[in-house]
């Protein structure tokens, strides 16, 4: 069987070399994005989640602090 890829089958508008290589990474590239086509709007829909929690925890550690200053300082009897 022959193989599939052999260099300048593709021409490439950017001026790529259309090596081996080259067509095996975009080849590669592709079969990712089929297999995940939704895989960068997930990654930045977490990365905007954990942002979020980060920023509410902070929020709510401050406040926390701010409610229960004046009962930390002093002793009960």
């Amino acid at each position: 069987m022959p193989q599939p890829l052999s260099d300048d089958q593709v021409t490439y508008a950017d001026g790529t070399a259309a090596t081996l290589d080259q067509m095996s990474m975009d080849v590669s590239a592709f079969l990712m994005w089929a297999a995940e086509p939704k895989l960068m709007a997930r990654k930045e829909a977490g990365f905007v989640g954990v942002l979020f929690l980060a920023l509410l925890s902070t929020l709510l550690y401050l406040t926390n602090k701010r409610l229960w200053a004046g009962l930390k300082g002093k002793k009960q009897p």
